[in-house]
């Protein structure tokens, strides 16, 4: 039985924001998968440069799998991933087993105000091509897509609870 809810957002931070409200609302742990790598891997600059390329993105991908495998087996817990993350190394098989998966979708548009790049490093174009692209990847592998261009996090973790519920009302009219 699923226990968990997974974010996948395009922005991490704002994903990072809106699984932490939404875990202290719930009641529910919440944890950042960037910050668990990070603190069992430490440094993976330091280890490319020690165990060279090859090898140490080896390390790296073995450490991570094992990181991933460890979540999953989390229960009544709140996951923000960065969606690469998600889908490298079979992650979302393991991720999707104990976990819904709701894709905090972000318009183009509000991506480039919120985001730390300069508006002259990318082009519009190119970011919308980008982010059409994985928007039918993500909205394809998640159960639940709310569409946040709009909200700041404490109005979307509403929007989300109003999701989640029209979600499981579906599931149990299907007799799932």
């Amino acid at each position: 039985m699923k226990t968990n809810i997974t974010f996948i957002c395009v922005l991490q931070n704002y994903s990072n924001n809106v699984a932490r409200l939404l875990g202290e609302k719930l009641d529910m742990f919440y944890v950042d998968v960037e910050d668990m790598l990070n603190f069992e891997l430490g440094d993976t600059k330091h280890i490319l440069s020690v165990l060279g390329a090859k090898e140490g993105k080896k390390y790296i991908k073995q450490n991570e799998v094992k990181v991933i495998k460890n979540i999953a087996s989390f229960e009544n817990t709140i996951i923000s991933i960065k969606p690469t993350t998600l889908f490298a190394n079979r992650n979302f098989d393991r991720i999707k087993k104990s976990s819904y998966i709701i894709y905090l979708q972000i318009s183009p548009k509000y991506i480039s105000k919120r985001a730390t790049f300069s508006k002259d490093e990318i082009d519009q174009k190119v970011l919308e091509l980008a982010f059409t692209e994985q928007d039918k990847v993500y909205v394809d592998s998640s159960d639940i897509v709310v569409n946040c261009s709009t909200f700041k996090e404490k109005k979307a973790v509403k929007k989300i609870l109003s999701a989640i519920n029209a979600f499981f009302k579906k599931q149990k009219k299907e007799g799932k």
